[in-house]
């Protein structure tokens, strides 16, 4: 199924063949069914094939119809739309952001038109209203429209990243163009979580913490990083320890084991130890709410919940195995979109490959001391699950922490006790003496942690950084670890081929590395949301001067985002390859015309649509050609 996603989203998202896949789909489904039943063992890979097949075709139909629920036509000029807001709105600048989920456009006359999809949306902040919460009803105007694609500049695609959030659109609603309705909405489920988080967060901001030690909290105990400062989330993670920010399985496996711990005495009743699972899962579960429901949460708690319930119908060692791929299976049947997730590629590849690895490297040395035993399964798992996200670090962040083993030392047991301290400090908030000693005991641990992954970060060669690995040289670091895996588990009984299968797929590996630096990138200057940038592969850089002209290798360059030519005089017109008009510049091109010789002109979405249409006007009479970003989004060239 999960090949069937991939693929299907990759070079068939149009979605135009899905009658003829669906009709495929259910034949081979019958066609699987009737296989079932074959009694000769040695046609039972009929059954399979068949099977797999109708789930790769069924993969690919999830994608088409998630596109569907996902894309709208919103038109070129803004409009009316009546929507809710679905989650807390949060500052980001002079603005305010929030999903909204857009009921109703109007489209005149009193008439609505039906449109169910979900937007983010920006808006100013306006004196005459109330501000916003989450569950309000809202009408606003204003344009919506999908995101431009970033992936030729930076190699990120924006516009497809918010689309498998199931993100149909942006928009900006400027001030006095929106409106709180008097009607709030009942709120749903996850609203309600999120909520609650607020909830929580309001609690962390009322104690005497420190700001980065309130952050670093917020992250840890309830997943909430809007604190978390770019220079703090630097820190952890050049010290290979930003995953303890990131509220996953980490997180619940602590939470889990303080349950157990606390709730033991279950296990004295008859059936007791299937008594404290239900009761660790239905905690859990209650945790995830309070955490707003994340997505990383609800994937961590449901692998955990098949875990426990697979180890009462298997045996322990299989029950890793089978609820890891049942909730991978779960998930993408429920949002195929899943797949592209990076949180979710870590999340996988982490448990894999600590099921796989962990029982492999903790048989290297028998420890009898428990303090050192401790420590060296600490090192193991830590080990096991660097190396299975190894290769996806480096396709999406061409970086890796040499010092990982050291920082997840420390890191490991402060969580624990952060964690601890954070649920104690909430249950005894009452308290007055013992309520603010857990909360100067908290800012105190936690600002340790702080000030340990300050000083990993500090050391020499904490950090290699600019590695990155396209996804097909990723495939082939993948197929070597696992061929590394089967040796090692192999152990004395492993076999010629196997050595040759590993040098082969390394060989592929370093031969993929050599094509790879044959055909360096280029590197190319683009106009992009009112910036000039020059990029080559994953390296970008801005380029800015005081006057707006500047001279990029052979290509002269002008920004004009202010007035200041209008007054200008000149004796000889300069030569001028681009003219960057953004937001902010008055004038016409005729005046500028007469200053510059212009080759092209460059019209930036920014600009308001009356002022560029006049602009293209003077273009074309003026017969310079021009690039509307508008349209394209940005524009580059190669130097």
């Amino acid at each position: 199924m999960a090949a069937g996603i991939f693929l299907f989203d990759i070079y068939l998202s149009k979605g135009e063949e899905w009658p003829v896949v669906g009709v495929f789909f259910v034949f081979l489904f019958l066609c699987a069914c009737l296989a079932f039943y074959l009694r000769a063992w040695k046609q039972r890979w009929v059954f399979g094939f068949l099977a797999g097949s109708a789930f790769f075709l069924w993969g690919g139909l999830r994608v088409w119809q998630e596109r569907t629920f996902v894309t709208y036509q919103w038109g070129e000029n803004p409009k009316v739309y009546r929507g809710i807001v679905q989650t807390v709105p949060e500052k980001r600048g002079k603005t305010f952001r929030a999903e909204v989920y857009v009921t109703d456009e109007y489209v005149g006359n009193g008439k609505l038109k039906q449109v169910g999809r979900t937007i983010l949306l920006s808006w100013m902040p306006d004196s005459l209203q109330k501000s916003l919460s989450c569950g309000d009803n809202l009408c606003f105007y204003a344009r919506v429209a999908r995101p431009f694609s970033e992936k030729k500049l930076t190699g990120f695609d924006y516009a497809d990243y918010l689309l498998r959030k199931g993100i149909s659109g942006t928009a900006l609603a400027y001030a006095g163009h929106w409106h709180r309705l008097n009607k709030k909405s009942s709120l749903g489920l996850l609203q309600q979580a999120r909520l609650c988080q607020q909830k929580v967060v309001e609690i962390y901001r009322n104690w005497p913490l420190d700001e980065e030690v309130r952050s670093v909290v917020s992250a840890l105990t309830i997943g909430d990083k809007s604190e978390l400062t770019a220079e703090l989330k630097e820190v952890y993670s050049a010290a290979g320890a930003s995953h303890v920010l990131a509220l996953s399985g980490l997180h619940i496996g602590i939470l889990s084991g303080l349950l157990c711990v606390f709730l033991y005495p279950l296990t004295y009743l008859r059936h007791g130890r299937r008594l404290l699972s239900v009761c660790v899962i239905l905690l859990l579960w209650g945790f995830a709410y309070v955490s707003g429901l994340s997505a990383s949460v609800v994937r961590a708690v449901v692998m955990c919940s098949l875990y426990v319930l697979g180890s009462f119908f298997s045996e322990e060692r299989f029950a890793g195995i089978h609820s890891l791929v049942l909730s991978a299976f779960l998930m993408l049947a429920y949002n195929p979109f899943y797949l592209f997730d990076v949180s979710f590629q870590l999340s996988f590849a982490a448990v894999s490959s600590i099921l796989a690895f962990y029982p492999l490297c903790v048989r290297l040395l028998t420890v009898k001391n428990r303090l050192l035993r401790y420590l060296w399964t600490l090192l193991c798992v830590s080990f096991s699950a660097q190396l299975g996200t190894f290769p996806f670090v480096l396709v999406y962040f061409g970086s890796f922490p040499t010092y990982f083993l050291l920082a997840n030392l420390v890191v490991s047991p402060l969580a624990v006790c952060i964690f601890s301290l954070a649920l104690a400090a909430l249950f005894f908030s009452s308290v007055p003496l013992l309520g603010s000693g857990l909360v100067q005991l908290l800012n105190t641990v936690t600002s340790g942690l702080n000030q340990c992954m300050w000083s990993v970060q500090q050391m020499y060669g904490s950090q290699i950084t600019s590695v990155y690995l396209s996804a097909f040289q990723a495939f082939l670091l993948i197929g070597a670890l696992v061929c590394v895996y089967r040796c090692w588990r192999a152990g004395a009984g492993r076999k010629a081929y196997d050595w040759y299968r590993l040098l082969l797929v390394c060989q592929f590996f370093v031969l993929a590395c050599w094509v790879r630096q044959l055909k360096p990138t280029p590197a190319c200057l683009s106009f992009f949301r009112s910036e000039v940038y020059t990029s080559q592969g994953q390296d970008v850089s801005t380029h800015t001067s005081d006057s707006g002209l500047m001279q990029i290798g052979n290509i002269r360059v002008g920004l004009l985002d202010d007035d200041r030519w209008s007054t200008c005089r000149v004796s000889w017109r300069l030569p001028l390859d681009y003219a960057y008009i953004c937001r902010g510049f008055k004038g016409n091109l005729t005046r500028l015309n007469e200053l510059f010789e212009i080759h092209q002109v460059i019209l930036d979405a920014s600009l308001s649509s009356g002022y560029r249409e006049r602009l293209i006007k003077e273009c074309q009479l003026l017969k310079i050609s021009y690039t509307d970003l508008s349209v394209c989004g940005s524009y580059s060239v190669v130097l």
